[in-house]
């Protein structure tokens, strides 16, 4: 009982400093926001805020450790993200009620699962962003070559864009049309996209903007080509993710084939399965198959992002 107590008290104390952490973050956002408003851009960039940075290296390990970048618009926020968390660490520990561990390995066991779950949530929805953004960038880049070609200047190209193209596009270049409205230079302003996103093909047409503005020369020719580059990464990108469907699906099978030929073993004999619940050897054993089981579709997944990525 004392030690079930514990587990809940610690729990609730990683969520109430997980809530206070997500609360901070957002105030001081918000201040960042109030402040680029209210001072111009050059005179904000050569400002040194000691406060800003005290609070950037004491949570950076901890936004590190979540996976979390604090410049994404999460599609889910992070609260309910440290719930799910919290959630999947407290299955942990209802799971030993059957099982009967030590303690100590399930407090880590319950630990690793949730901040994989964090973890894997978090970098699910920027994955989720990044590829949305990047199969939208030719679009992008065909909508800025047709308005320089019109005859009308780079900045309102990128307040089209904001206006023409769909989320989430839409959203990063309206952060760009506010940056432009501050003084900020364009190819500046579509870096600091590819730092929110970590879309490099956003770092390519912030270094295009870049040396044609300062350089001169024909800016419609210069980036039709690298629309025709952006084109062709993204048709690279789509081949790769379908020949990669075959070791996706064969690593999905493998890695719910177990439970099913288990469950059919069950229905068939289940006193050749109940030794895994109620028998300590069997529930160590147990415990062994499932751990290798994810720890080989993880590897799996990892090489074949590894593969597939440009």
């Amino acid at each position: 009982m004392t030690s079930t107590l514990l587990i809940i008290v610690v729990l609730a104390l990683l969520v109430f400093v997980a809530t206070a952490a997500l609360w901070f973050d957002a105030r001081q956002r918000r201040m960042d926001r109030q402040l680029e408003i209210a001072m111009p851009a050059s005179e904000l960039a050569e400002l040194v805020s000691v406060r800003r940075m005290e609070t950037a290296s004491r949570w950076q390990f901890l936004y590190r450790l979540a996976n979390y970048r604090a410049a994404v618009d999460y599609a889910i926020h992070p609260l309910f993200v440290l719930l799910a968390g919290v959630v999947v660490a407290t299955a942990v520990f209802y799971a030993n009620s059957l099982f009967e561990f030590s303690t100590i390995y399930v407090f880590f066991a319950a630990a690793a699962a949730a901040i994989w779950v964090v973890r894997s949530l978090f970098g699910w929805q920027q994955r989720r962003l990044a590829n949305q953004l990047f199969r939208q960038l030719p679009d992008v880049v065909q909508l800025v070559t047709s308005t320089v070609r019109a005859g009308l200047p780079v900045n309102e190209a990128l307040r089209t864009v904001a206006r023409e193209m769909p989320q989430p596009t839409a959203g990063q270049f309206s952060i760009v049309c506010n940056e432009l409205n501050l003084g900020r230079a364009p190819e500046e302003a579509v870096e600091a996209v590819y730092r929110r996103t970590r879309v490099p093909e956003y770092a390519m047409f912030a270094v295009t903007l870049a040396v044609q503005l300062k350089s001169g020369g024909s800016l419609a020719e210069t980036l039709q080509t690298l629309g025709e580059t952006v084109n062709q990464r993204v048709a690279m990108a789509g081949r790769a993710q379908a020949l990669a469907g075959e070791a996706i699906f064969s690593s999905r099978a493998l890695t719910v084939m177990p439970l099913i030929i288990g469950g059919v073993m069950y229905l068939i004999n289940p006193r050749s399965i109940d030794p895994l619940f109620t028998d300590p050897t069997g529930n160590q054993l147990l415990a062994y198959a499932v751990g290798s089981i994810l720890v080989g579709h993880f590897v799996t997944r990892w090489l074949i992002r590894r593969e597939t990525s440009l």
